[in-house]
């Protein structure tokens, strides 16, 4: 059996993206030259919030929030209040000792007076001037960090505030667009459906193609077969008739060259054996034996063989090879015909076809159900707006707090590192080290001004670090760490945690018998909307997009479709009876060996030629006028009977040898040879039907598989789309996971 072509890139179909513009697009951490620092500041966070998620607390607070009490705030944020003692200590401590300082200087009690020069005063001066460099440049690597992570919030906050009402604006419209998603796939029926009919069109002319070029070396070579017997039976004919009509002629010759030969010989002997002719004993042998050779009255007769051909062929083979070789070859246009209306039902039945691929969109349950969760997120959506504007109101306060504290800490880096290299430069220009000198004395009050700057703001700065630490620090552990690892969703399932309003599985309208981490992991690994949500009644969609609920109709057409395509008549009965006829005939029974045997034997025994130049030869000899005139007479007459009869009948023995040489070729296979020839013809005849019924079948069944991958392909990619993309729930899980990678990786880290 054939096998079916290879499929070819074409029956590859390509389908249109039909929900790309309200898909919501993942968001990831981006790799940062700070990762290190965040991740040093979460393992700080670690040891300052040790606590699990205060479910307790969390469930009082979001039920009965009066019920609360300051102490377990206070238990649960301890890290915290250590750290706000911290801050209070500092805040308090620094104006405090700023004053101290400022009284302490006004009485002339904390620096202002010369020194007596001493070697321990220069040790100390450089021992203070590594320390106050070392210092600064530790504070100017803080304050570099800090100005970039507050720019940095400031450029994930604004597109993450606008992300979250983004986010959910895509979920509603992903949500509501679900009907509109859903008829767009099953409009794209009509990419296969228009490949089909395109296929559709070729597939009579290819089946017929198809048989025709399986079947046309056994057709040609079964007609080839008989245009050769037809040839050996007009041949054979042609060739016997030859044969009897040449062995008449030469026993006429014969018996009219047997007198005239005898009557030479008589002459020839007679003058050669005269006592006066000289030398002539030598040439009286040969003439002696001057007689007739083959005799063609003992071969045998072909008069029985060509009465038993007598008429024939009666049929005119190269018409009937003709029709024959024109049958066959109109096998593809016979296949065009009769395969026209069962190609028209195949038609009608797509029709039927696109009606229950209809069905999928008719039957798909979500319109009804997506209600709930559509007006939960525009619900969300408006009361989120008031929240955001707040949030970023306040952090424009913030990160202006923190421009202005930080540039305050830049003033007073550069009035350290002014104060530094102006009191270096003036000890250095003095030449006795106890002098005074006025650049000495300006490094000396940049220094004291840096020094004032620092107790002035430096508790403003401590007090801005706590608050963002504190607010940064617990977004970071009651939030990010808990929905890192799902304890968030553990507690936000666990019934009783949150109030009626905020049941999140009654607004998103889960399932009964699932919550919000069963529909994020379900949604995760690429769920669809009607898996997770509460439906009246199942749905299940790989039961709607079962191959065969679409093509059976299809395949039975097909399968039932037969046409015979290879009635095709080789050889009718009068042209097998003339072959039976010729093989029957005798032909091969002659005996052309007997007549091989003749022709080798020459016409006349002796040569006449050679006899006729013996003559001459002893003419020249002859003193005896006489003799030498009857020796050449004797000789023109030896040659004028070579050449008026002897040659006329070794002509006819030439053209007997073409045709003996024929028959005797043909005669040994003759009946070999038309009994294969009426075997294969007969054979082929009856395989020819057979061979054309099943590549018929074969060429079927390969277009049904073809076409059948076409359903195959669509309906896989319906269900692909509809679960990822279309009618995917992916989406929530994906607004989920940005949620935190804005909050916590992008904010909360630089926060």
């Amino acid at each position: 059996s054939q096998q079916c072509h290879p499929a070819s890139p074409a029956g590859v179909l390509r389908f249109t993206d039909t929900h790309a513009e309200i898909r919501v697009p993942a968001l990831h951490r981006v790799p940062s030259s700070l990762d290190p620092l965040y991740k040093l500041v979460r393992r700080c966070l670690d040891l300052i919030q040790q606590n699990p998620l205060p479910t307790e607390l969390l469930r009082a607070a979001l039920n009965d929030p009066g019920s609360v009490r300051t102490s377990q705030v206070m238990q649960y944020e301890l890290g915290y209040v250590v750290c706000a003692v911290v801050a209070l200590l500092f805040t308090v401590a620094m104006p405090v000792a700023g004053m101290c300082f400022c009284y302490c200087r006004s009485r002339r009690r904390c620096g202002g007076r010369l020194r007596a020069h001493r070697r321990s005063l220069g040790c100390r001066r450089h021992c203070l001037l590594a320390c106050l460099s070392l210092t600064s440049l530790i504070i100017l690597i803080s304050v570099t960090c800090a100005l970039v992570t507050s720019q940095r919030v400031k450029g994930q906050m604004e597109p993450g505030l606008g992300a979250v009402p983004t986010t959910l604006r895509t979920l509603r419209q992903h949500i509501n667009n679900v009907p509109q998603g859903v008829q767009m796939v099953v409009d794209q029926f009509e990419v296969p459906r228009q490949q089909i009919i395109s296929d559709l069109g070729g597939l009579s002319r290819s089946v017929g193609v198809s048989i025709h070029t399986q079947l046309k070396a056994m057709t040609y070579a079964a007609l080839a077969d008989l245009q050769d017997r037809a040839g050996d039976l007009q041949t054979s004919l042609h060739h016997l008739q030859i044969l009897e009509r040449t062995v008449l002629a030469l026993a006429s010759a014969q018996a009219e060259l047997e007198p005239a030969l005898r009557e030479r010989r008589r002459r020839v002997v007679e003058l050669l054996d005269d006592p006066r002719c000289t030398s002539c004993a030598s040439v009286l042998g040969r003439a002696q034996s001057l007689e007739l050779g083959a005799d063609y009255s003992k071969v045998p007769s072909v008069e029985k063989v060509l009465k038993a051909l007598s008429g024939l062929p009666r049929s005119d083979f190269a018409e009937m090879i003709r029709q024959g070789n024109g049958t066959f070859n109109s096998i593809p246009e016979l296949a065009v015909e009769r395969m026209a209306q069962v190609i028209q039902d195949l038609r009608g039945e797509m029709a039927q076809v696109s009606e229950k691929v209809q069905s999928i969109a008719d039957s798909f349950p979500l319109p009804d159900y997506t209600r709930p969760a559509s007006e939960a997120l525009a619900k969300a959506e408006d009361r989120s707006q008031p929240y955001l504007r707040e949030v970023h109101r306040f952090e424009q306060y913030r990160w202006i707090a923190g421009m202005v504290l930080c540039s305050i800490i830049l003033l007073i880096l550069a009035c350290n590192a002014v104060g530094m290299a102006l009191g270096a430069y003036g000890l250095s220009k003095r030449e006795d080290p106890s002098d005074y000198e006025c650049r000495g004395e300006a490094g000396a009050k940049f220094l004291l001004v840096g020094v004032g700057l620092a107790f002035l703001f430096s508790w403003l700065l401590i007090l801005l670090v706590f608050a963002t630490f504190l607010v940064g620090g617990n977004i970071q552990t009651l939030i990010c760490r808990n929905w890192v690892n799902q304890e968030i969703y553990k507690f936000i399932d666990t019934p009783g945690n949150l109030p009626p309003s905020m049941n999140l599985s009654h607004q998103l309208n889960l399932r009964r018998d699932s919550n919000l981490s069963a529909a994020y992991r379900e949604c995760k690994s690429g769920a669809g909307l009607w898996e997770v949500l509460q439906l009246d009644r199942s749905y299940d969609l790989d039961e709607h997009l079962k191959s065969p609920k679409y093509t059976a109709g299809f395949q039975k057409r097909l399968g039932e479709f037969s046409a015979r395509l290879g009635d095709v008549r080789l050889l009718r009965g009068e042209g097998r009876q003339d072959l039976e006829t010729f093989a029957r005939s005798g032909v091969d029974e002659v005996d052309y060996e007997r007549y091989q045997q003749e022709m080798k034997i020459p016409v006349v025994q002796t040569s006449l030629p050679g006899l006729a130049r013996n003559l001459e030869g002893l003419q020249k000899m002859q003193r005896n006028n006489t003799m030498a005139g009857r020796l050449a007479a004797e000789a023109r007459a030896l040659w004028q009977l070579q050449n008026s009869t002897v040659q006329s009948q070794e002509a006819l023995v030439a053209r007997l040898g073409e045709s003996v040489q024929f028959l005797s070729r043909l005669a040994p296979h003759l009946q070999e040879r038309v009994r294969t020839t009426l075997a294969t013809t007969a054979s082929v005849e009856t395989r020819l039907p057979v061979q054309a019924q099943q590549i018929l079948r074969q060429e079927l069944g390969c277009f049904t598989r073809r076409e059948l991958r076409y359903f195959t392909q669509y309906l896989s990619w319906v269900g692909q789309t509809l679960r990822e993309d279309v009618a995917s729930c992916q989406p929530l899980a994906t607004a989920l996971d940005n949620g935190r990678v804005i909050l916590c990786d992008r904010i909360a880290d630089p926060w």
